[in-house]
């Protein structure tokens, strides 16, 4: 049974044409039991007529066949009319001529009637209005069939007693199973909507998950490219920095170099000051170099240790960070006037525990965080290379030093070789005069003692 129910469906086929074929199987079954029935009474009570219920069977039967050989629409075309059109013979050639209507089998041809609108869908809009237009011509031509067609017939077993009540009974089970059939395929086309729907929201639920998670990943990509970027900006920055400060080795390193911190970071303005000793040996905060400042800020020179925010930064040898810089701290010129930064940051130039210096930047915009790391990292290259740098200054002072006094001790020895040369002069000289004299006594005593003599 459910083989014949099934007959002619494909996997391949619209969903609300598999229902259709299905109904229509359902609805061939339906037909071929009525027309069982009524084959039976016809032979007991109208053989002339037998031929109709059977031809009814045999439609019935052949429109599972044409569902079988895919021949859907024509299918349904036989279900929609041809039982009608039997049905219609059969009520023509019982009605006999100046009587009425068989009420009974007027309510089977209007519940047969309702057969399209069970198989044909809405949107096979030409088969459904060529099916309704032929089943509702027969019925309108039911009394020309009846006066046409005659043969001699009582028909009275079917307008009163059993016969009656069971064309009654069959034209409202016709009725009730349609609508149990349109019912059943309402029920199942809301089930499979149901279906769908849960699986269209599952689908929803599972495409948003891997929305969230593709966004993720874009997210972490995109963090992952940002943060490569910025280690990249910072390794650059670091290698041009290291690299300057390998290129110069005197005080004008310092210009240089600030002045490129200032242009890397994108800021406004900047000073370094480097921690120096006076006479007394205290220490304090020299600005090295500068870029952009104020003439006001430029003629502080000097800071003491602990003074304002860089003596502070010294002290306590960790960035200072102000996000609302006080109006009165410096201005920023331009050509278009002067304005107070809005963001200061103040790094010490750190080397093993010790403040080297102090570097500190001005500007109008907050500056990044990597951009305030890369500031740090910079600041102990700085301190290494004033570390080295001023190692390298001692030492060329002392060899400055030793190289005068070498050469002091060199004019000296060479001093008092020639006094040597003058004194070894000198006293060849008093050894020749000397030797004068003593010749000039030898002499003087010969010639007294020849005068002793004589």
């Amino acid at each position: 049974m459910l083989r014949i129910l099934n007959a002619g469906i494909r996997e391949d086929l619209q969903q609300y044409l598999r229902d259709k074929i299905k109904i229509s199987n359902q609805v061939a079954l339906m037909t071929a039991g009525i027309g069982l029935i009524y084959i039976v009474f016809s032979i007991i009570f109208y053989p002339q007529l037998t031929v109709y219920p059977s031809f009814c069977v045999f439609f019935s039967i052949g429109a599972i066949a044409l569902n079988f050989l895919e021949l859907y629409n024509l299918s349904r075309f036989l279900l929609s009319t041809l039982v009608l059109l039997l049905a219609y013979l059969y009520h023509a050639f019982l009605a006999q001529p100046g009587e009425d209507y068989i009420t009974s089998l007027i309510v089977i041809e209007f519940a047969l009637s309702v057969i399209p609108w069970v198989l044909i869908d809405y949107r096979e809009k030409t088969l459904l209005i060529i099916s309704l237009s032929a089943c509702y011509t027969l019925i309108l031509s039911q009394s020309w069939a009846n006066a046409f067609f005659h043969i001699e017939l009582d028909s009275n077993l079917f307008r009163h007693g059993l016969l009656n009540m069971a064309s009654f009974g069959f034209g409202v089970m016709i009725l009730i199973l349609c609508l149990l059939f349109m019912q059943n395929k309402n029920l199942v086309s809301e089930n499979q909507n149901e279906k769908l729907l849960r699986d269209i929201n599952a689908k929803n639920t599972e495409m948003e998950e891997q929305r969230v998670e593709l966004q993720k990943n874009l997210d972490e990509i995109k963090a992952s490219r940002i943060h490569e970027e910025r280690q990249n900006w910072v390794a650059k920055g670091l290698a041009d920095m290291t690299e300057l400060l390998r290129q110069v080795d005197d005080e004008k390193v310092y210009i240089k170099l600030l002045t490129e911190i200032v242009k890397y970071i994108k800021a406004n303005q900047g000073g370094l000051y480097l921690v120096r000793q006076d006479e007394s040996g205290e220490k304090y905060l020299d600005l090295a170099s500068c870029y952009a400042f104020d003439r006001q800020k430029f003629q502080t020179k000097r800071i003491e240790i602990g003074q304002g925010l860089v003596g502070q930064c010294y002290l306590e040898a960790e960035p200072i960070i102000i996000k609302e810089a006080p109006e009165e701290y410096i201005n920023i010129t331009s050509g278009l006037g002067d304005a107070p930064p809005t963001f200061i940051v103040i790094v010490p130039l750190m080397q093993e525990n010790t403040v080297a210096g102090i570097l500190e930047i001005a500007l109008f915009k907050q500056l990044e965080s990597y951009k305030i790391d890369f500031l740090k990292k910079l600041g102990e290259s700085i301190a290494s290379f004033v570390s080295t740098n001023s190692l390298n200054a001692k030492t060329r002072k002392l060899l400055e030093q030793s190289q005068a006094q070498t050469e002091r001790l060199q004019a000296q020895e060479e001093e008092m070789r020639q006094n040597m040369e003058e004194m070894q002069a000198t006293q060849e000289e008093m050894r020749r005069k000397e030797q004068g004299y003593i010749e000039r006594i030898n002499q003087l005593e010969k010639l007294h003692s020849e005068n002793n003599v004589q």
